[in-house]
């Protein structure tokens, strides 16, 4: 209940029919329900350095995560408007973050090249 997702996606584009970012998010509601989906803090770094850069500094911002007392900062200037397609129930980071405990890492690559990880604070 004290988790962070560190999203593949950078939440762009949300349209359900073409979209990465609106199936990434249809994901995670079918993994952990519409509750514990609101429990879980939304992380995501490609909107500050760019999608092939984030790839190498998702799992520093995951230890970081876990070794302070909040998530990072909102990676989205005050007042941005969350894509309509992504409907509610999304805690994203910087809004009120907490703690975690966990950090759920998410990455894939061209040609179906797909990793989890899971971090967790000792």
């Amino acid at each position: 209940r004290r988790g962070c997702y560190l999203s593949h996606e950078t939440g762009t584009h949300a349209t359900p029919a073409s979209s990465c970012a609106a199936n990434e998010i249809h994901a995670l509601r079918q993994c952990f329900g519409a509750d514990d989906l609101r429990r879980l803090v939304l992380v995501n770094t490609k909107c500050l350095t760019g999608h092939p850069m984030a790839v190498g500094v998702e799992d520093v911002v995951a230890a970081l995560a876990l070794s302070r007392p909040r998530t990072p900062p909102p990676p989205c200037p005050a007042g941005t408007v969350v894509d309509e397609y992504f409907g509610g129930g999304l805690t994203l980071c910087g809004d009120g973050a907490r703690p975690c405990s966990y950090a759920l890492r998410f990455a894939a690559g061209f040609g179906s090249q797909v990793a989890f990880v899971l971090y967790a604070s000792a």
